[in-house]
């Protein structure tokens, strides 16, 4: 924040923040202001709003000039963007580039029915197919998607996690080693689906179907890029029929069945369950670690709480006074 701040104080001519941080500065950095903003833009709306920083925004649009000149991307239109749209643009000029949802001609989808019990099991062994490639797996919790890299770390696999209850440094510290190779698996959620600049990703792995059809689309967009080719399995199992289903009515297609090997996945089964009582175990040692290291601090806390009253205490009574109005040596 401080930094930011004295890169503000340089009146820099563009500034690109999220809409939370740039009221921060609003609020708290001396002297910085948006009256000389001259061009607004808002990338992802949708995603923004979905976030819910409609309290933000509005904040913004009450301190930037009225005469500028405003851009609003969005992939998806919904209620929330078009009521920004009324609030935002005057006359505004609509611009579609397309409003089917399509995938890239060179990339390969294909879906995977499982048994639900078996699948981490058929994701390991994916992973194993895809052995020296670069791959992102998408999961729909933080829970998951840590779950899952620590498990495939178990395994001996090179994963790191991605999600939005990692702090910003841990975020590109995984982001960082994902995209030098040092770690080719990238386990995340759909933070991960839009928005971040990874060049080159061999594999999109849906471990589990999107709730969002949508999504779908961001999620495999992320590989087969710049004219490069690409693979994307979706792990579908007996509770995520009607999901996919509706993925496959949205892109137009019906998608191949990734072809497996069933004997061999079953030999792997009982190695994959104790990497996932391993992660589960780390995982709860970590809370622990994290809860006892709360405690201790809020111990800490009351202690010098009652010890910065004991001391308010004692001068109250060292310098208390009699009715004479002298005080007491």
């Amino acid at each position: 924040m401080v930094m930011q701040a004295l890169a503000l104080a340089k009146r820099p001519h563009i500034i690109v923040g999220t809409p939370g941080r740039l009221v921060d500065h609003l609020e708290n950095t001396k002297g910085f202001n948006l009256r000389a903003v001259k061009y607004l833009v808002m990338d992802e709306a949708d995603r923004i709003l979905n976030m819910d920083f409609e309290v933000e925004l509005d904040k913004i649009l009450k301190v930037v000039p009225k005469e500028r000149t405003t851009f609003l991307y969005s992939a998806t239109m919904t209620k929330k963007v078009a009521k920004l749209e009324r609030a935002s643009l005057q006359n505004p000029v609509r611009i579609e580039v397309s409003s089917k949802y399509q995938t890239v001609d060179k990339l390969k989808q294909y879906y995977l029915f499982i048994p639900h019990k078996y699948k981490e099991a058929y994701l390991v062994y994916v992973l194993n197919e895809m052995s020296g490639q670069t791959s992102i797996v998408f999961c729909s919790t933080c829970s998951t998607s840590l779950k899952i890299a620590i498990m495939l770390r178990q395994l001996g696999f090179g994963a790191v996690p991605l999600h939005g209850q990692m702090s910003q440094n841990k975020r590109l510290a995984s982001l960082n080693k994902f995209k030098s190779k040092t770690r080719p698996i990238l386990v995340c959620t759909d933070v991960a689906s839009r928005g971040l600049d990874i060049p080159h990703v061999d594999n999109v792995l849906n471990y589990d179907v999107p709730t969002q059809s949508k999504d779908y689309v961001h999620r495999v967009g992320r590989t087969a890029r710049a004219g490069r080719s690409g693979v994307a399995v979706t792990f579908v199992t007996q509770y995520d029929v009607e999901l996919y289903q509706r993925i496959e009515n949205l892109i137009g297609k019906k998608l191949p069945l990734f072809e497996t090997m069933e004997n061999d996945v079953m030999l792997i089964v009982e190695r994959v369950e104790e990497a996932q009582k391993a992660a589960k175990q780390i995982i709860r040692d970590r809370f622990i670690d994290k809860y006892i290291a709360a405690i201790r601090t809020s111990q800490i806390m009351r202690y010098a709480v009652q010890l910065r009253s004991d001391i308010k205490m004692n001068c109250l009574i060292f310098s208390g006074t009699k009715g004479n109005g002298r005080n007491e040596k």
